[in-house]
């Protein structure tokens, strides 16, 4: 291990923002957690680590050998495989590039080796598969397990447990505690306090792109400083935003459930992923969909957002016709508002905050026509609601990626939808900002005519109005199925 030396650096994040003051000296042997707000400046403070963003004046001597591993790293990759993706033209689905591939790239390792870790991180099964149909928990572990292959000093890891399920998480622990044991220096970027690791030894505190805080675990965790500087109360709205009436679908037919799935199965190749599903949405219920990481979660979400062509191959029913009835995609998405890690990958096309928040009202990515100043006004008052009216006139690219999923969520909930569609919603949120939208989700499912369909893989992420679920298990026969709980 070496010594890890950060004097008064000033260093670029965007055009707009540096991350400024910077002192932090970690010794061989300290294993530390960065934690903060959305948008503090932890991720950059990451890729600083890692001598991967620009230092603009000060001292940074940091190791040579490094690894990162973070959502906007996953983001970059996928983005990459959509450009190189030629199942248009072959007129099949190409599975791009193969998990094993990605992973030796770029590293000295052999098979032999890579089998030994993905045994390791337990997902022996996913080396032949292409990365893009990785679920969010799948990719994070091929990136670790690229990142060990090249053998790091130091290794990052930048919200490692957020969107993995209880045994996922239980088996990155123990991958991160073998780690240090084997003499790697981790970091941990984290939101949440309770995923601070026993071997973690000292923490800091960023705000504003700086370091407010730092000290040993134990004074940092018992700091009343702290506590004030992450203490936060929100009052949920006496009422909710006005409605873009003019943009509204027509009233649902009455009696009609909301979903009705019959014998739904999905296949890719000879993989099933989905077999046997049965499963119905009455009006006014709302649901937790619940499995582990690989189970399907997201593909059964794409089945009713429009996104998956295997929905008009199945016996599916949505807001009272059934698919291939002659609807088109956008008479169902114009019930819907959706938030997930695939939607926050492809959302690329350039727009402020609150351009993005706009083109909820019209279900699409980007805005193609002129908006309304009373569009702009129902758009404002949600990014306030959410606490980003500070950050509505500045590039959404520019964003942290919790800020991003923030805004992402106004989108969503703007049109207060017939469906309320969240995968994974508080992915990337620090603990004030996740108990900001849990609260004002569980006030849209009682206070609005909104439904809700939700996936999420930590407990304590509890929505109270949502008292229906469906947990994905495996079928006979392969691929998961539906068990109503």
């Amino acid at each position: 291990m070496v010594e890890i030396v950060l004097e008064n650096v000033t260093a670029r994040i965007t055009e707009r923002r540096n991350l400024e003051a910077i002192t932090l000296e970690i010794a061989p042997g300290q294993h530390w957690a960065i934690v903060g707000a959305n948008g503090s400046g932890k991720s950059a403070l990451g890729k600083l680590l890692c001598n991967t963003l620009p230092v603009l004046s000060g001292t940074c001597r940091v190791p040579a050998r490094s690894g990162y591993v973070s959502f906007e790293k996953i983001d970059e990759i996928l983005e990459v495989e959509r450009y190189n993706d030629d199942s248009d033209f072959l007129g099949y689905v190409s599975e791009g590039t193969r998990v094993d591939t990605f992973i030796l790239s770029g590293t000295d390792a052999d098979e032999r080796r890579l089998a030994e870790l993905a045994e390791e991180l337990h997902f022996t099964g996913i080396l032949g598969r292409g990365l893009k149909f990785l679920s969010t928990g799948e990719m994070r572990k091929a990136l670790i397990c690229k990142a060990l292959l090249q053998e790091p000093e130091l290794l990052v890891l930048d919200e490692p447990f957020d969107g993995l399920d209880q045994q996922s998480c239980a088996v990155l622990r123990q991958l991160i505690s073998r780690c240090i044991e084997r003499g790697i220096q981790v970091i941990l970027l984290l939101n949440r306090f309770s995923e601070i690791m026993p071997e973690t030894t000292h923490l800091a505190y960023s705000k504003e792109c700086r370091i407010l805080m730092a000290g040993t675990k134990d004074e940092m965790l018992n700091s009343e400083a702290l506590r004030r500087f992450h203490a936060f109360h929100y009052t949920l709205p006496a009422v909710l935003p006005e409605i873009d009436t003019a943009r509204g679908a027509p009233p649902l037919t009455a009696g009609a459930p909301l979903i009705e799935m019959k014998d739904v199965t999905v296949r890719y190749g000879e993989k099933s992923v989905l077999n046997g599903v049965n499963w119905a949405v009455k009006g006014g219920e709302h649901w937790k969909i619940s499995g582990p990481n690989g189970s399907g979660k997201s593909t059964l979400l794409s089945l009713i957002s429009g996104d998956n062509p295997q929905a008009y191959a199945n016996d599916i029913s949505l807001f009272g016709r059934k698919k291939g009835s002659g609807e088109s995609v956008w008479d169902i998405k114009k019930r819907i508002g959706l938030v997930s890690t695939s939607l926050q990958q492809e959302y690329r096309v350039g727009g402020t905050a609150k351009v993005v928040v706009i083109s909820g009202m019209y279900d699409s990515i980007g805005m193609y026509s002129q908006y309304t100043l009373r569009q702009q006004e129902i758009a404002l008052e949600w990014l306030r609601l959410l606490h980003m009216d500070h950050r509505k006139d500045d590039a959404f690219r520019d964003l942290s990626y919790g800020e991003q999923r923030l805004v992402l969520l106004a989108r969503a909930m703007v049109k207060q939808p017939d469906l309320l569609i969240l995968d994974e919603p508080c992915q990337g949120l620090d603990d004030v900002n996740r108990e900001m939208v849990l609260k004002l989700i569980d006030h849209l499912g009682r206070a609005g005519n909104t439904q809700i369909l939700y996936v999420n893989h930590h407990l304590e992420d509890r929505i109270p109005c949502i008292t229906n679920q469906m947990e994905l298990v495996p079928a006979s026969g392969g691929g998961y199925t539906a068990s109503l709980l």
